[in-house]
């Protein structure tokens, strides 16, 4: 499929899920940290509807949902079951990215770029396969002597992803919640961060949710264009924005519109 990119994507997951789904025939997958996502939910299988409720601070009605859906979750995964993580996820991020209309070669390049953290299953490839949960990275859960999530998933993320990444960049366009669970400082100047600022009558400001839209803008942006080479994300113009070359730096680049 051409030149290897040079780049890889990272994203959060979205608390809104799909689960009715067409799929097409891809190479599906399922998540590398599987092993490790079961003795999440093994812990999660032993709260009841009303810790559920508190521990994910969630609505009882939503809370009601996630524990059927622990109580249910088992493997193998398989297409009957669960869906690939890039089309599973709603939300604003995932309505800027539409993978809906990828085609077979566009899934193929976006299982090469594009990487979603996910507090239970660490991090997920576009086409790996998933059952629907909620556990957000900042859920306060212990898991064994492991105090917190970040504490839970430790280095595994970030080795993970540096495998994927090689010596290329890795580009952040992740909440801070969940890019906290990377060691930016294991990659330096390679991990490079994302910000859209829009112009506004005060000046330029950051607006969160036009912000998690043109997070999933700029990875359309990588799919539908094939970009293998980091710097040519600079040239991302959906819907607007524009690369400022004034505001960023070398691990901050700042899009305007």
């Amino acid at each position: 499929m051409g030149n290897k990119p040079n780049f890889c994507i990272v994203l959060s997951p979205a608390k809104t899920l799909r689960s009715k789904l067409n799929l097409a025939d891809n190479n599906y997958s399922v998540p590398v940290f599987l092993e490790r996502a079961q003795e999440l939910v093994k812990q999660l299988k032993t709260y009841g509807p009303v810790e559920l409720k508190d521990l994910l601070g969630v609505s009882q009605d939503i809370a009601d949902l996630n524990f059927t859906r622990y109580a249910n979750w088992h493997l193998p995964f398989t297409t009957e079951n669960s869906t690939p993580a890039i089309l599973t996820f709603a939300g604003d991020v995932y309505e800027g990215l539409m993978a809906t209309d990828f085609t077979t070669d566009e899934f193929a390049f976006s299982n090469r770029v594009i990487f979603m953290l996910s507090g239970l299953y660490g991090v997920l490839r576009a086409l790996d396969l998933v059952l629907p949960y909620r556990l957000e990275m900042g859920s306060k859960i212990r898991v064994g002597q492991h105090k917190s999530l970040y504490d839970f998933w430790g280095d595994s993320i970030t080795n993970f992803l540096d495998q994927n990444v090689n010596d290329g960049y890795l580009v952040n366009l992740a909440s801070k919640e969940y890019s906290k669970a990377i060691n930016d400082m294991h990659f330096g100047e390679r991990f490079i961060t994302i910000e859209f600022r829009e112009n506004r009558p005060e000046g330029l400001k950051v607006i969160p949710i036009l912000s998690k839209r043109a997070r999933g803008l700029m990875a359309r942006f990588a799919v539908k264009n094939k970009i293998v080479n980091a710097e040519d994300l600079k040239l991302f113009d959906y819907e607007g924005y524009c690369y400022s070359d004034p505001l960023s730096t070398a691990t901050k680049w700042v899009f305007v519109r």
